[in-house]
């Protein structure tokens, strides 16, 4: 009896132990799809779509929109209202800490050349640029000073003088075409990829920014401490004027000195009348108007609520950056990325959704300027710290962050950022889109943008791919990035595919799959 007893027992462990097997054997449930809804997300994204409307009043109708400058606090409040408007919940400003710096915008400026014969110098003032002294009239004087070593050599000669700091060399881009759109040969290369590159962290993202400020800082003191009274130097970019980085947004620019830059043909316009001694005179004039009484930086946030009681603390977020720089309107960057998620969000509540997790939209401040204040801050605030990688508990409860920001093409597709056991998930997501051109994922990673944070503390985080267009080699932070270089269509295509991995992915039954878990 007892032998008998254990051979049963035998049996039946044998037989547990073979269907545990063939449990961790099976291949995980296929992921659901509601066709029907996509369906009517489609519908609704195409036939009755407000995304360019949108895109259009916060870039041109509400102008440049700066971190901490009055336009982003207007347009911040447009947006936060219009998403209200939707029926989103919770709309708000939300504080994401204090700032350093000052609120900047231009009131006035000009650069002209009166003599040898007359000319209106087509360039834009440095963000953060202090005023002229009035009219600044003179001789410009053509130097080469990229660090303080350099500014050694021109000691005591400086005073009061307008300088064109720098050469422009040939232009390499003229036979290139400016706008293009991903091969779906170049997006087959990219899904090949195993290894996922940098940036793999977001240290290697961030590392060497703030030096690298620093640096500038201490540059443009002296040069202000030398009596400079207008600096003036090329655009990087021949189609455009290109205006980044002058100053970081969370600095003290009080020691900077009046700056422009210069489109590149008319700089080297001036540099040949100095270099020829035909004595060209210049008149500069910066009038700027500055603000030190709001000294908190905020997100736009709003949600829709899960309906799920067992899921609906958990969250699926999305979002792209709200600032943009001055030169333009900041409509591919990055006006376009927050229309197309506050658009997604539009479809969802039009087409009655009912996410199981809340889908949370939050548009961030402070990207701009590399140190991501504002995502890093809300980061900081509800999930964890990715400089330390100490984490709070609302970070388990996050599925995904998916980032807009890579101009206002199509979207293509996904990267990935390096986690490969969400392949299977986004690309069942992403493949009714495949008509649309948007069935594509690379396990690539991609930084310099918002969802670097995310990451920093362990969050599945993406940035979606999308067509280049003319985004890197016109638009990206030039005077050029008005509305007038949208894409209605595609940005419509682009808000369609966002509602629908937002929804989806607040649908299934567990969390996105994390690196390393």
């Amino acid at each position: 009896m007892k032998r008998a007893r254990f051979l049963a027992a035998v049996l039946l462990l044998g037989a547990a132990s073979a269907q545990a097997q063939q449990t961790q054997l099976r291949p995980a449930a296929p992921e659901r799809v509601d066709a029907a809804m996509n369906a009517r997300i489609r519908a609704e994204g195409m036939e009755r779509s407000r995304v360019l409307e949108t895109a259009v009043m916060l870039s041109d109708v509400h102008g440049p929109r700066l971190a901490g400058s009055p336009q982003y606090r207007r347009a911040a409040e447009w947006a936060r209202d219009e998403l209200a408007s939707y029926g989103l919940r919770n709309a708000a400003l939300e504080p994401w800490g204090t700032r350093r710096g000052w609120g900047w915008e231009v009131t006035r400026h000009s650069v002209e050349l009166v003599s040898p014969y007359y000319a209106r110098i087509i360039a834009y003032p440095r963000a953060w640029s202090p005023a002229t002294e009035g009219t600044v009239r003179g001789e410009p004087v053509l130097v080469s000073i990229r660090g303080e070593a350099d500014l050694a050599r021109y000691r005591g000669q400086l005073r009061g003088k307008i300088l064109l700091n720098g050469e422009v060399g040939p232009d390499t881009t003229r036979f290139s075409a400016p706008g293009r759109r991903f091969t779906q040969a170049a997006l087959d290369s990219m899904s090949r990829i195993t290894d996922p590159g940098s940036p793999r962290s977001y240290r290697e993202d961030a590392g060497g920014y703030a030096e690298r400020v620093r640096q500038r800082q201490r540059l443009f003191a002296r040069m202000r401490e030398e009596g400079v009274a207008a600096l003036l130097e090329p655009s990087r970019n021949f189609r455009a004027v290109n205006v980044s980085a002058y100053q970081a947004y969370d600095s003290d620019v009080s020691g900077a000195v009046p700056a422009f830059v210069v489109d590149a043909g008319d700089y080297a316009r001036l540099a040949n009348l100095a270099r020829r001694g035909r004595a060209p005179v210049l008149e500069v004039s910066l009038q700027t108007r500055e603000s030190t009484t709001d000294s908190v930086g905020f997100n736009v946030v709003a949600e829709i609520p899960g309906s799920d009681p067992r899921l609906r603390d958990e969250v699926v977020v999305a979002g792209g950056h709200f600032d943009s720089w001055t030169a333009g309107t900041g409509a591919t960057d990055n006006a376009a990325g927050v229309a197309i998620v506050m658009e997604a969000a539009r479809i969802l509540q039009a087409v009655g959704a009912k996410p199981r997790r809340t889908i949370r939209v939050a548009f961030w401040d402070g990207e701009e300027h590399e140190e991501y204040f504002g995502s890093r801050g809300y980061v900081r605030r509800h999930f964890g710290d990715p400089e330390t990688g100490r984490l709070l508990p609302g970070q388990a409860k996050v599925s995904a962050y998916f980032n807009v920001d890579h101009g206002a093409g199509r979207i293509r597709g996904l990267y990935l950022q390096g986690n490969a056991a969400v392949r299977p998930v986004l690309g069942t997501f992403l493949e009714p889109f495949r008509d649309l051109g948007a069935a594509n994922l690379t396990l690539a990673n991609t930084g310099s943008t918002d969802h670097m944070p995310f990451v920093g503390v362990g969050i599945p985080a993406f940035t979606f791919i999308q067509d280049p267009l003319d985004y890197n080699t016109v638009t990206h932070h030039t005077h050029r990035d008005v509305a007038a270089a949208l894409l209605e269509d595609d940005l419509k295509q682009a808000a369609v595919v966002v509602a629908s991995v937002l929804l989806h992915t607040a649908n299934r039954e567990e969390l996105l799959p994390r690196v390393g878990r």
